[in-house]
């Protein structure tokens, strides 16, 4: 297959009947508001997103499902009768709870969201602000990041839920309350769903099950849609792949803008590329799929809510990123700063371009650098290239279902997920070509390498906001990404931490040891090594560079 790939190609199906370039009108006059305090005490920077353009983004479901949201709401934790929706619960898989509004009545955690009803319930699953929502703590104050990379413990989050369902179930004086909650006077039906549900939600867990522990801040995102699509949706036990490639969630501001987003470059951003992402991350994030029935096209019954793809995308096209807060985190010394442009310019402007957030069509190229090279831990992008799966019901098959190659009887397991999400859109094929018009954004065209043994650098706008760094959030500090690995931490805690401005990320002050978790970097896809750039320059130069990165 050459480079003009297969994910080209995916893209390109969408865009038969249409060429439509979306116009951006958006008002820019967000950028410039003052940080200000909602009442649930979340501090909020401009990020040229309106208080209705955050809610979109807050609260728009692409169609996860983790539990029916009246059974969300009615739940108890597991220990006790606390209900599970309780702020200081949600807050401590570090969830931010932004407090209740019209389009957020019951206060459920930024991120959470809620699908209208489908097979009999409205829906309580993780939308893309519950993975692109950062928090920084400095003196008292929680600064809000829109598009930050998260410091939720997803795979706590989803113990707990399994655990408050199962204890329910075991108890039944839980389930009478359970069942009073919901208006419910049919116990019996009742435990039967509940036990149902259960039973999937511990499927999806046990095809996941690594020794790998992910910690605040981390997922193996492919790895666990690889096995979603692979294991679960074609039904082959064999295709399963141990998850244990855990990386930070990256930041969404200038990813929109971008030629290639995923941190291996191995997605376009051309046309209807987005659409696709967006389905695939829907099937990912508690996604339900049936291969072998299909609803009102000819793709294959799922459960991602179609109509909402183009909406999403086009809130996280307009965010940008958060300017440091000198009122909060200290003046930048702008002398220093500008010494510290030039430094920029010489040491990293190659591979991490400028972007200007006041360009709302900025147009950015990603730079792709070889693993030989960056000499980051190679577990990520070496688990994505070399993932090949039994393709079971999808061999034989188009890989666009009308077009493209024919699927082989074992393929690289990304051309399979690349299948399913197109299924999920040709299941409805209207909503996804208008949802696909409305995601499209004028990019810089490139093409995907099918065998993407590399990092992608991005631009460093907003870097300041989003620590632990590396790939797979192994580098405290930008102080610290400046040291030889030898005298990087190796050990620091990561979640509710304190914000250290000085060195540029987490300090070693813990501020609630029960929203914090020990990374390790001597464990497997945790190294700390590599990227060696600037890690020569004089202690001054350093101090310089530190400067100038605040300001992007």
């Amino acid at each position: 297959m050459t480079t003009k790939t297969w994910g080209s190609r995916c893209v390109g199906v969408l865009a038969l009947a249409v060429c439509i370039s979306a116009c951006d009108n958006h008002d820019t006059s967000h950028n410039n508001k003052a940080p200000s305090t909602n009442a649930a005490g979340l501090t909020l920077l401009a990020q040229n997103w309106s208080d209705q353009d955050r809610e979109v983004a807050w609260f728009t479901s692409f169609g996860s499902r983790v539990m029916p949201y009246s059974w969300f709401l009615a739940l108890e934790q597991a220990a006790n009768q606390l209900p599970f929706n309780q702020v200081a619960h949600m807050e401590s898989f570090g969830f931010s709870m932004p407090g209740a509004s019209e389009a957020n009545p019951d206060n459920v955690a930024i991120g959470l969201t809620k699908t209208p009803e489908r097979d009999g319930h409205e829906w309580i699953g993780l939308g893309c602000s519950g993975c692109h929502s950062g928090q920084v703590h400095y003196r008292g104050t929680r600064l809000h990041i829109d598009g930050g990379a998260a410091l939720i413990d997803f795979q706590g989050f989803e113990q707990a839920a399994i655990d408050a369902l199962a204890a329910t179930l075991d108890d039944s004086e839980k389930l009478q309350r359970f069942a009073a909650k919901l208006g419910l006077s049919n116990i019996d039906d009742l435990a039967a769903e509940l036990a149902s549900w259960t039973d999937s939600l511990i499927a999806r867990q046990t095809i996941n099950r690594t020794e790998s522990d992910y910690g605040y801040g981390r997922l193996d995102a492919f790895g666990q849609i690889f096995n979603a699509v692979a294991v679960e949706f074609l039904g082959i036990d064999e295709n399963r792949r141990d998850p244990n490639a855990p990386v930070s969630y990256p930041v969404l501001w200038d990813a929109s803008h971008l030629d290639l987003v995923q941190w291996n470059a191995s997605a376009p951003n051309a046309g209807p590329g987005p659409i696709v992402q967006n389905a695939t991350t829907a099937l990912a994030v508690f996604g339900h799929m049936d291969i072998e029935k299909s609803g009102n096209g000819f793709g294959f019954a799922s459960n991602v809510e179609v109509g909402n793809l183009g909406a999403i995308q086009d809130a996280w096209y307009q965010l940008t990123a958060p300017q440091w807060p000198e009122s909060i985190l200290g003046t930048i010394d702008q002398t220093l700063a500008a010494q510290g442009r030039a430094i920029y310019a010489e040491n990293c402007l190659a591979c991490h371009a400028l972007s200007d957030r006041n360009d709302p069509k900025r147009r950015i190229k990603a730079s792709a650098v070889a693993l030989d090279v960056v000499g980051t831990d190679p577990a990520m992008a070496e688990n994505f290239a070399h993932a090949t799966a039994k393709a079971g019901a999808f061999a034989g098959k188009k890989l666009m279902f009308i077009a493209g190659p024919v699927i082989e009887e074992e393929s690289p397991t990304i051309l399979l997920v690349a299948h399913a999400a197109m299924g999920a859109l040709l299941d409805k094929p209207f909503s996804a070509l208008w949802q696909g018009v409305l995601s499209m954004h004028s990019v810089i065209e490139a093409p995907v390498d099918p065998l993407p043994l590399y990092y992608k650098a991005r631009p460093l706008s907003g870097i300041w906001a989003s620590a632990p760094y590396l790939h797979n959030g192994s580098v405290m500090s930008l102080a610290d990404l400046l040291e030889q690995p030898a005298q990087r931490a190796s050990r620091f805690f990561v979640g509710r931490v304190e914000f250290d401005p000085i060195n540029v990320g987490l300090s070693s002050q813990v501020l609630a040891p029960n929203q914090v978790s020990e990374l390790n970097t001597e464990l497997h896809g945790n190294s700390n090594a590599g990227h060696l750039f600037g890690t020569a320059l004089a202690s001054s130069d350093k101090r310089a560079l530190l400067e100038y990165l605040k300001t992007l």
